[in-house]
Formats: structure tokens, sequence, C-alpha cells
């Protein structure tokens, strides 16, 4: 009985391993990876929360955040307040109180501590907008409808036992975004990228991970936040809570808001001395 089961599992076999030859064969083509690479980021957008996903203008989340140092974790856990409007704006607290800010808006920044307010760097302004170039939500919410992407279908991956679509998204300066996509709910599981390390000259692999998806005002949000860079984690982030569209005003991202807040915490600061 078991002798004659063995032909029978062995055409079985044969037949999977053909049927799945002849799906990538199929998807091999130029035009028709293309077909498939935005049938699965139009999926995701669907189950991201279609246009509820779209047509979010800000966001209020808070949460704490984890450091590593060279994969360690080097902190219990920081909490962290904060406030984005797009395009170009954000204000994140750190601390129970607060007392810590770095504000962005467009081209300039600052930031606040125990001293008080400081010009952020150059540097530090180019490295603002770079993470939100590589933010996924960003790419899939603003810069696939406003810039020239071209995309690529890369097949499927099992990841965290989970069958994956993996799509590649390459702008105009040539950088390349890996997005791993759940092949069950369609929502994004990973995103793959590199970075440039300005001590070595060397691209430095990332990968950031999304988890523990929940359904806020019909946009599914991830969260749990995690990131690696050259293979050990870097940094984490969960969040207690999220809010969309609150109607953030633009004053609320200004200089003279941050000088209010110092003025608050310096008034506070002399009446503990006295």
């Amino acid at each position: 009985m078991k002798k004659a089961l063995i032909p029978v599992l062995l055409a079985m076999l044969l037949a999977a391993v053909t049927a799945t030859a002849q799906e990538q064969t199929a998807e091999a083509t130029p035009a028709a990876a293309l077909d498939k690479a935005k049938q699965i980021i139009d999926r995701a957008l669907e189950a991201l929360g279609g246009d509820a996903f779209l047509n979010v203008r800000d966001i209020d989340r808070r949460g704490r955040l984890y450091d590593f140092d060279r994969g360690r974790l080097t902190s219990a856990g920081t909490r962290f307040h904060d406030y984005v409007k797009f395009p170009g704006m954000e204000w994140l607290e750190i601390g129970k109180k607060g007392n810590i800010v770095y504000l962005n808006n467009g081209e300039e920044g600052w930031e606040l501590d125990r001293q008080g307010i400081s010009e952020m760097p150059p540097e530090a302004i180019e490295n603002f907008h770079k993470s939100n170039k590589r933010d996924f939500e960003y790419l899939l919410r603003f810069r696939l409808r406003e810039e020239r992407i071209q995309y690529y279908y890369l097949g499927r991956e099992f990841v965290d036992n989970r069958r994956a679509h993996i799509v590649e998204m390459v702008d105009d300066d040539g950088e390349s975004y890996k997005l791993y996509v759940d092949a069950r709910t369609y929502l994004p599981m990973q995103l793959h990228y590199s970075r440039l390390d300005v001590l070595t000259g060397e691209r430095i692999p990332v990968v950031e991970f999304y988890g523990k998806y929940v359904r806020v005002q019909g946009v599914y949000t991830p969260m749990q936040l995690s990131r690696t860079r050259a293979g050990l984690r870097s940094f984490e982030a969960f969040f207690i809570e999220v809010r969309y569209n609150t109607d953030i005003a633009d004053h609320f991202f200004s200089r003279a808001n941050l000088e209010q807040r110092w003025q608050k915490f310096a008034k506070k600061k002399n009446k503990d001395t006295d």
C-alpha cells in the first residue's frame, strides 16, 4: 500500500513544482513583473485602509522608545509624544515631562533641552528629511503618487513563518526600497534599504519591522516598530495611543511655540531653585 502511494505523491509534488515554475515564468517578463508589483502595492494600500490611510494629514502618537548599542538594549524605555503634520513638520517630545524637544519645520530645525533652545545642525535636518523619505507610510502615502517610482516584483519568501510578497521600489536617485507584504493580510511586514555610513563610506543594510497592527480611525496602524542596522537591532518603539487628523495648527511647529515651552520650563526651574 505504501509503495502504491509513492508514485501518487511524486506526481503531486511534480505538479506543484511545475505550477510554481509556470507562475514564476509568467512573472519573469518585465511587463508581468510590473503589473504584479503594482497589484501588490494597491492591495497593501487597501489593506492599510484605502482612502482613510491616504488622506491622513497629521498624526498624534505617544508611547515608549528603546535604544540599543551594538544590538544590546541600553534603556528601560523612554516616554515620547510625537506630533507629525505633512509635509515636513514634526514635534518630538522625549521624557516623562517632555522637557527635551526636537522640532523640524521644512528646512528649519531646533532642539530644546535643559540648557535652552539651539539651532539644529544642517546634517540633522538633512537626516530628518532622509528618514521621512524612507518611512514606509510616507513612501506609500505620498511618494508613490508624487514621484516617478519604478516597481519590480521579486517573488515570495517565508518571513517569520509567514509567506510574504517582495516588491522593490526604486526612486529617481537610484535608492532602492524592498517592501515585504504579508501574502494573507497584505499588510507591510518589513522594509529593506541601505544608508551611507559617513565614517566608512560604505552602504549599511537597514531593515524596519512593523507589527501588532490595530485599526485606528479606519487606518490599520503598526503599534510596534523596530529597526536593525547591519543585522543588529538599533531602535524599537511601542505606541500606546495613535490619533489621526486632529487638525494640529501650523503654529504648533514654530520656534515661537518652542520659546513658550522653554519659558514654562525655565520658570518652573527657577521656582525649584528658590
